[in-house]
């Protein structure tokens, strides 16, 4: 059964369009109405009653998958017998597309060899192994950055030495090696197969003689440097071996393939998997590792980590680790060595920084002997509580709620009909901001979203915009007398809007002064962030339609400042000021993924450095010491508020809910709260 445009599958993905068609089922074009992003989604009509259960147990083991050069799956159901797949959208165009239309050179292919056996390196040395088994250039997506994306795990399958075919076999002429047209089994070496065959063919621009071609009828394999005089003799060597037709001829496994592609003979081959950021060194609930460990042995600690990982990321990487520069802010923690942004000629992966900052440890107390000692605890990030955006009270309607540091202690700030979302503090930290619908008119037409003012303790609710259109990302400035918000009253064209406000005594309501527009009409405009000192608005803009970059103004109308002249940030969003005014964090959105970013304010955007490698993290908010950040994750598939240190070390999730917990923001310290 065909899906039809519009249609809602699972009473969450809508179907957009469809990418293609496969002996298994339909590939569709969807929109995942939860994240609000766009998925591939796979449908598999296997009637067999026994692959439900396989399907299950080996779509849970794509779900853990984390690696740059493979796309994530982020959901997997089955609905009247068809099992559904749900994985990154991958932009881009695939090889064997870009073969037809441009021929690559040897450089390229070597390049994009290497990060594909990078991907299977990662997936073979899973417990169990995952086996690819569909491997050519139709299925492997060149994305506009460079970087190359193994896609269609339609039928990957877990490596089960008992067994010597199950389920679905992809067989592709010229690239599926002998084991799998037969009843042999697959494994790793498969994969090595098949990768050579699409080397192969991207060198010459025609697949290999196919494997059972060869066995029946003979026919021998043509060397790759009969078709093309610039592949060197050692590539053709290597792969002239991986194409051989007896899984003991080939090489034991991708390392040694890859070692002999670039011309290394090694004497061992040590299967290293990605660095990811789960692996770095735990913070926040997990801080009580640190407790009994002293502040020198705390650094000694963390300068072995630093060792350990700088060590494992130049042996993963091929020995020579990628140039980096340091940024050290004036005052806190140092910032860890930057990795050079991704570019269209050099992808690069990108080190996961050591810790940056010892988590901070109550002082403790011992049992008083004549008069009690009052001991002050050091709070985590410089105090103060996190508020974030959640659906856990009904499963659907966002709520504001608050949560201590380490994520104890939630609790519920708003209720009533309709979402509230992008919770953000005044400057005394006794009030929020937010965006909420904002009712209707006489004739009850909505009137859309407007922004919003509320007392901590939940008192003096009051609409703060109240204007036709949407208005969003509000921030108030650090007098605590204006806000700033983008609206889109002006020719449903977001614009950034400046308001005076005025707040009663709690439990007094605050009101806004008529705004004025600030952008002007120069751009687009979204996510306003004042400086600490409120000298500046860094804003988020689009020009002509393209994707936002980072300039800053004046809280004033006029024309603003382009912030990054090297124009390589395209894509900011979600700007957060660090509270010395030094850095500042954003979501850089690109097509197949969202990070967190940091920038040094003085180097103009030059020297970003990437804090986190999930494909799937924005919204970041600094701790009132400027030490941490809290961020919305997607890696759990569902968004959850994590948090790490300002360098990107130790993240770890605070919410851990089964619902959507998103958009953190963390309180800075509360000045005297007037009363009436």
């Amino acid at each position: 059964m065909v899906l039809p445009l519009g249609s809602i599958l699972h009473n969450r993905y809508r179907i957009d369009g469809k990418l293609g068609k496969g002996g298994m089922g339909e590939v569709y074009l969807a929109l995942d109405q939860t994240l609000q992003i766009r998925v591939a989604l796979k449908e598999n009509l296997n009637p067999n009653p026994e692959s439900e259960r396989q399907f299950q147990r080996e779509a849970s083991l794509l779900a853990s998958l984390r690696h740059p050069n493979l796309p994530r799956v982020t959901d997997h159901f089955v609905l009247e017998g068809r099992q559904y797949l749900v994985m990154d959208y991958i932009e881009g165009v695939d090889l064997q597309t870009r073969m037809s239309n441009q021929p690559a050179t040897v450089n390229e292919v070597m390049r994009w060899a290497d990060s594909l056996c990078d991907a299977l390196t990662y997936l073979h040395s899973r417990q169990p192994p995952v086996i690819h088994r569909d491997i050519k250039p139709a299925n492997i997506k060149l994305q506009p950055d460079g970087n190359v994306v193994l896609v269609d795990f339609g039928i990957a399958k877990i490596f089960d030495h008992a067994q010597t075919s199950t389920g679905a076999r992809g067989l592709t002429p010229g690239f599926s090696p002998p084991e799998q047209y037969g009843g042999q089994r697959t494994d790793a070496r498969s994969d090595q197969y098949a990768l050579a065959a699409t080397i192969f063919t991207l060198l010459t621009r025609r697949p290999p003689v196919d494997s059972i071609e060869r066995m029946l009828n003979k026919e021998p394999l043509v060397p790759i440097r009969s078709l093309n005089r610039t592949v060197s003799e050692t590539v053709d060597a290597a792969i002239t071996r991986a194409l051989s037709l007896q899984q003991s001829g080939r090489f034991p496994d991708i390392a040694p393939f890859r070692s002999a592609l670039k011309g290394v003979t090694a004497q061992a081959h040590v299967v290293q998997p990605t660095l990811k950021v789960e692996d770095a060194p735990r913070v926040g609930r997990n801080m009580a590792l640190f407790a009994g460990v002293g502040a020198v042995g705390v650094i000694g600690l963390l300068g072995v980590v630093a060792v350990v990982l700088f060590l494992a990321f130049r042996l993963f990487s091929g020995g020579t680790a990628a140039p980096s520069t340091t940024i050290t802010p004036v005052e806190g923690p140092t910032v860890p060595a930057v990795a050079p942004v991704p570019t269209a000629t050099a992808p690069l992966p990108t080190p996961i920084p050591p810790p940056d900052t010892a988590a901070p440890t109550p002082v403790p107390t011992e049992e008083p002997t004549q008069e009690p000692t009052v001991v002050p605890v050091v709070q985590l990030g410089g105090g103060g509580q996190i508020a974030f955006v959640t659906d856990r009270e009904d499963g659907h309607t966002f709520q504001v709620w608050l949560m201590n540091p380490d994520g104890s202690n939630p609790r519920q700030l708003t209720y009533g009909p309709g979402d509230k979302t992008q919770p953000r503090w005044s400057p005394d930290g006794i009030r929020l901001l937010y965006v909420a619908p904002a009712g209707s008119d006489a004739s009850g037409n909505a009137l859309g979203l407007d922004i919003w003012a509320i007392n901590l303790d939940g008192s003096g609710p009051a609409d703060l915009s109240n204007s036709p259109g949407d208005d969003t990302d509000p921030s108030w400035s650090p007098d605590g007398t204006r806000i700033a918000y983008a609206g889109d009253r002006i020719n449903r064209l977001n614009q950034v809007f400046v308001s005076a406000v005025s707040c009663e005594p709690i439990p007094g309501p605050c009101k806004a002064e008529k705004p004025f527009n600030l952008s002007a009409g120069f751009a687009v405009e979204t996510s306003p962030a004042w400086s600490p000192d409120g000298s500046q608005i860094a804003v988020s803009a689009s020009i002509n339609g393209a994707p936002g970059r980072i300039f800053m103004r004046e809280p004033t109308p006029g024309e603003p400042t382009k912030f990054d002249r090297r124009d390589q940030l395209i894509g900011a969003d979600d700007l957060a000021w660090s509270p010395d005014g030094q850095l500042l964090a954003i979501t850089w959105r690109q097509p197949s993924m969202n990070e967190i970013w940091l920038l040094r304010i003085s180097d103009r955007g030059a020297n970003p450095v990437r804090l986190t490698d999930s494909l799937g993290n924005k919204e970041p908010s600094f701790s009132p010491d400027g030490n941490w950040i809290v961020f919305t994750s997607t890696r759990d598939q569902n968004p959850e508020v994590y948090i790490m240190a300002k360098g990107g070390a130790g993240q770890e999730n605070l919410t851990d809910y089964t619902g959507r917990d998103m958009q953190p923001a963390w309180q800075p310290p509360v000045k005297s709260i007037p009363s009436q």
